[in-house]
């Protein structure tokens, strides 16, 4: 089977092609066939595809087809744009499942690697398609820190009924140290669509396992921003109804972290781990938890 790389880019981008910077589109690597593996990379929060570029082209040189996919209302070349006020959980899942129809397309099997917002949304559609061989889900969106994941509801439903806020990551820095292929801020209605997101999940782990073969956790020790609570609590619900193939990588010695993946951040922890990320992928899925230590 051939692949059409502008095909798949263009449905993954459609709407919003006009509004997109050019290193922040949808991409593809393919090798001109349908591979035996392929490999999805899915970027969190006002990120785009460019944060995984690097990490892409090591796996497509070990002779993966890559999708590195936009999730909705990112990539835009105005760093101020105000187009995270809309999105919706509802735009997230429907952006997965195109996503998985275009993997499928790309590899025999298929793995998704994702982060923050994206390893949430790789972690949805680990429960509900079969098409998935393996997910390794880096840090995943499933509740705020310091926030007990029962609240996650209350929390939403308050997000959703208040105002829209434009906030930047950094009060002080406001943007302008970031990497220039993501926004400078996110919305409390971007948070209220992540929360939805999760609390589906959570409600889908009520009722089986997941579909996905295996599913990888990265649980870092020293996060700063999403709920490890919430990583725990999930992953008792799915081991309590049969997922005996989800695993936890509990990550220590990165310090004080939440944005592992973008190299481009400043005194960004990415150097360490992605090659740890790269070593995970490279092995076959585990039958237990471990600890990955970053600092032997």
């Amino acid at each position: 089977m051939t692949i059409d790389a502008q095909a798949i880019v263009a449905a993954l981008d459609a709407g919003e092609e006009h509004l997109l910077g050019e290193e922040m589109r949808s991409t593809v690597l393919d090798h001109g066939r349908r591979t035996a593996h392929a490999i999805v990379l899915l970027h969190g929060l006002t990120a785009s595809p460019r944060t995984w570029r690097e990490f892409a082209r090591v796996r497509h040189a070990r002779g993966e087809n890559v999708l590195i996919p936009r999730l909705p209302r990112h990539g835009h070349a105005d760093r101020n744009s105000e187009a995270l006020a809309g999105l919706t959980a509802g735009e997230l899942t429907a952006q997965g499942e195109r996503i998985v129809d275009a993997a499928a397309r790309l590899g025999e099997q298929v793995t998704l690697v994702g982060h923050s917002l994206g390893a949430a949304l790789a972690l949805h559609l680990a429960h509900r398609d079969e098409r998935i061989d393996r997910v390794v889900a880096v840090a995943p969106f499933l509740g705020i820190v310091r926030v007990p994941p029962d609240l996650n509801a209350w929390l939403r439903a308050l997000l959703e009924r208040a105002p829209n806020r434009f906030l930047y990551w950094d009060l002080i820095d406001k943007g302008r140290s970031l990497p220039p292929h993501g926004y400078h801020r996110y919305t409390t209605r971007s948070l209220a669509a992540g929360l939805a997101l999760a609390e589906m999940l959570r409600a889908d782990a009520r009722a089986g396992p997941p579909r996905a073969r295996h599913i990888e956790i990265v649980r870092n020790a020293s996060e700063s921003s999403v709920s490890n609570a919430a990583i725990d609590d999930l992953v008792k619900r799915w081991r309590a109804v049969g997922g005996e193939h989800v695993q936890v990588h509990r990550l220590v010695g990165l310090g004080s972290s939440h944005d592992v993946i973008e190299p481009e951040r400043r005194r960004s922890p990415a150097g360490r781990f992605l090659p740890m990320l790269h070593a995970i992928l490279d092995e076959p899925p585990r039958d237990e938890d471990r600890l990955i230590d970053a600092r032997s």
